[in-house]
């Protein structure tokens, strides 16, 4: 009888564990898509008033009318031998894995332009907006 009621309340605790654990993911999930959502509503934004074809400076000078960091960086889909800098503003944080220090959402604004030279790269103004997208970054990684 005494082992009945021990081995009753073990496996309560193990359903009640698994619930637990059930109930935390989805939390989780559903917290992300409305992250999600939030980034796309952000790409749209964006996109209603900076169209592909806009010069750099024209991009740049939108983002800092509306106060809005951004930073350059190279090659947000791979391509270095293109030689134009990218320019990414952040819109948000997911949970980094266990080897990042950091997981960060921007909008990329991808251009393209002429290629320079090796070691003159240089945001020029005249480079002209090819896209703009949602881009993770996982960032301090071992």
């Amino acid at each position: 009888m005494k082992r009945r009621r021990v081995a009753m309340l073990v496996l309560s605790l193990l359903v009640l564990s698994f619930i637990g654990i059930g109930v935390r993911y989805a939390w989780k999930k559903q917290a992300k898509q409305k992250r999600e959502i939030g980034y796309q509503s952000a790409l749209r934004s964006y996109s209603e008033v900076i169209q592909p074809g806009m010069t750099r400076e024209e991009v740049e000078n939108y983002l800092r009318t509306k106060n809005t960091e951004f930073r350059h960086i190279c090659c947000i889909n791979g391509e270095i031998a293109k030689g134009v800098w990218d320019d990414l503003t952040k819109v948000g944080e997911e949970d980094a894995p266990w080897y990042c220090g950091e997981h960060n959402v921007y909008i990329a604004f991808q251009f393209i332009g002429h290629k320079r030279q090796e070691g003159t790269w240089e945001a020029h103004p005249t480079d002209a907006l090819e896209s703009i997208t949602v881009h993770h970054e996982l960032e301090g990684c071992l």
